[in-house]
């Protein structure tokens, strides 16, 4: 991380009552840069400038949708975000315990058998019912705005621009059927848009092994107004679908968002392979563009 050394004089300077012991530098998401202090303390510090206006808004909509979850969340309890340097603008909050529902993790869950997962899909079904029924105007005006035609043929536009002369000729083929017959759609956006996560897959679901339980949900950078079926396919993309028919059984809801979840599925390796181009960052171009060399 190579801003580290700035963000601990950052610390320094605006949390003076926090020895620093022990800091570690954490793995860095898209957009932030994260520290972990005394193995006790989350500081993330947004690595590029329009991620700062993202963290303000961030921090807004934790104080507001805590109050209102059955699974624990980031509690900001320091920060600076009057600055709009690089560097000096952070958040702070307790860090949460457990382990990212990943790998290793998962396997153990799948192992321990089907009461296991079924309790970890009520757990998640439970928290995305109660997300996804805080108003989406709930800060008002200072969140974005819902616009999903806009949004995703947005995408769809940068994604031929500057994806396609990457992609070979079959996947460019595939990426143009499946966002025609999606935006060919009107009912796709006639929806309710709803409080959403944004980015919910298992990096950012926590896991307490021991008690076989969801301990957490982080990095609410990606949240705001949208469509309650993206969150379902970021736990597709993790978990697969036989993990989401069990959070059907428990909300058979979720059922009438199923063409919609495939279709943001079918997106996420394209995002992050457009994010990486966008912003610099090689691995996730690489990681996203694989399978459509």
């Amino acid at each position: 991380m190579e801003n580290k050394a700035l963000y601990l004089e950052t610390l320094r300077r605006d949390c003076p009552e926090l020895p620093m012991h022990e800091v570690e530098a954490i793995e860095s998401g898209q957009n932030n840069d994260v520290l972990l202090v005394n193995g006790e303390w989350i500081f993330r510090f947004p690595k590029y400038a329009e991620g700062i206006e993202r963290l303000r808004y961030e921090v807004r909509l934790l104080t507001i949708v805590q109050e209102r979850v059955s699974i624990p969340i980031p509690a900001p309890a320091k920060w600076n975000l009057q600055s709009d340097r690089i560097g000096s603008v952070f958040v702070g909050y307790p860090k949460i315990p457990g382990e990212p529902l990943l790998d290793g993790q998962w396997k153990e869950l799948e192992n321990a058998g089907a009461p296991a997962v079924r309790g970890i899909a009520g757990q998640l079904a439970a928290f995305l019912k109660e997300l996804h029924t805080v108003p989406a105007d709930a800060l008002g005006d200072c969140g974005p705005k819902y616009d999903g035609y806009r949004e995703w043929s947005d995408l769809f536009d940068r994604i031929r621009d500057k994806l396609y002369p990457y992609m070979n000729p079959e996947a460019q083929r595939w990426t143009d059927r499946h966002f025609a017959s999606f935006l060919g759609n009107g009912s796709n956006f006639d929806i309710e848009p709803v409080l959403v996560h944004g980015d919910f897959g298992g990096s950012n679901i926590l896991y307490n092994p021991g008690r076989r339980q969801i301990s957490g949900i982080l990095d609410f950078g990606s949240s705001g107004p949208g469509d309650p079926a993206v969150d379902y396919a970021g736990l597709l993309a993790s978990y697969g679908e036989p993990f989401l028919q069990r959070m059907i059984e428990l909300d058979p809801d979720i059922e009438t968002l199923m063409e919609r979840v495939k279709f943001y599925q079918g997106t996420f390796a394209l995002q992050e392979a457009l994010f990486g181009l966008e912003n610099d960052d090689p691995e996730a171009f690489r990681d996203g563009i694989e399978a459509y060399r």
